[in-house]
């Protein structure tokens, strides 16, 4: 056994730094392959228990060094929501109700989902959106509000414009009310940046002592204020028709579940009393939560 300078391990080179010996039996030349790699010239990779991968589900194999106390020459690592010698098995994460809050728990493959109730969502549904954006506390500027007409009363004096649509505004005119000739009344707010709404309040008002207000309406909602999508019924798939007021001062707060994703947010009358006469306010939170 002898490594020599010359003769064939001088023209036979061993690939893959695999070590070149002369004199191993009849044999020319003998190449001491580096781990991982076999054949006459090391130029083959070893396959070994790893190769093909017999762990399920992209589990990872790794090797067992071999020791007197174990019986495998390889182990499979799982990702997560997998176990099982091979990986094979799919486990119940909904197992451990994950979800938070009374969110309903889905076991998909390898993980799972959360269905959450509003106001809550997140993976566990643990945080809660249902800040008042400032209809109310003046947060909404006048001049993101809008509307498909307005109404004037007193000879034209008092604008019932939109505006004035702040639920528990005060004073003789403190509402927007739609014209009596608009047909498909809206009134529009822009919150001026993508963000999360959880629910709205709505409040009628009184017009000349009379009680006004809106008894069921649509909500629609618009990421560039041209194209809007109107909220939908979860167990139909049409327009979800919301349960309005009954009186011009009680507050009737609903909510949407799921939340709503939007910039633009437009409440649509569709049955009102005297006059499509509103008050409201939006729930909802930044997009970070």
């Amino acid at each position: 056994l002898a490594l020599l300078p010359g003769d064939f391990c001088d023209v036979n080179h061993c690939q893959n730094g695999g070590t070149c010996l002369t004199g191993i039996n009849e044999a020319p030349f003998f190449c001491i392959c580096p781990e991982g790699y076999v054949g006459i010239d090391c130029n083959e990779t070893e396959k070994g228990p790893c190769h093909p991968n017999p762990c399920h589900n992209n589990g990872e194999c790794q090797l067992v060094p071999n020791r007197g106390d174990v019986f495998t020459d390889y182990i499979c690592k799982c990702p997560a929501g997998y176990d099982g010698v091979h990986c094979q098995n799919n486990k119940n994460e909904c197992s451990s109700q994950p979800c938070k809050n009374g969110g309903i728990c889905l076991d998909v493959d390898g993980d799972y989902s959360c269905k959450c109730p509003s106001p809550f969502l997140g993976k566990t549904c643990h945080v809660r959106c249902a800040v008042l954006l400032g209809m109310e506390g003046g947060a909404i500027s006048d001049a993101q509000l809008s509307a498909s007409s307005v109404y004037y009363g007193f000879l034209g004096l008092q604008r019932w414009g939109p505006e004035l649509a702040r639920l528990n505004n005060h004073g003789i005119v403190n509402a927007w009310t739609s014209s009596n000739y608009d047909k498909s009344p809206w009134i529009q707010a822009n919150l001026l940046r993508k963000m999360r709404l959880s629910g709205i309040i709505t409040q009628g008002a009184r017009r000349v002592g009379k009680q006004e207000f809106v008894r069921a309406y649509k909500v629609a909602y618009s990421l560039d204020g041209r194209e809007f999508t109107f909220f939908k019924d979860e167990k139909q798939d049409v327009d979800k028709v919301f349960e309005g007021n009954y009186d011009y001062g009680t507050m009737q707060t609903n909510m949407f579940n799921p939340p709503i994703t939007a910039q633009f947010i437009r409440i649509y009358p569709v049955m009102c009393r005297r006059a499509c006469t509103l008050r409201f306010e939006l729930i909802g939170c930044e997009m970070n939560g």
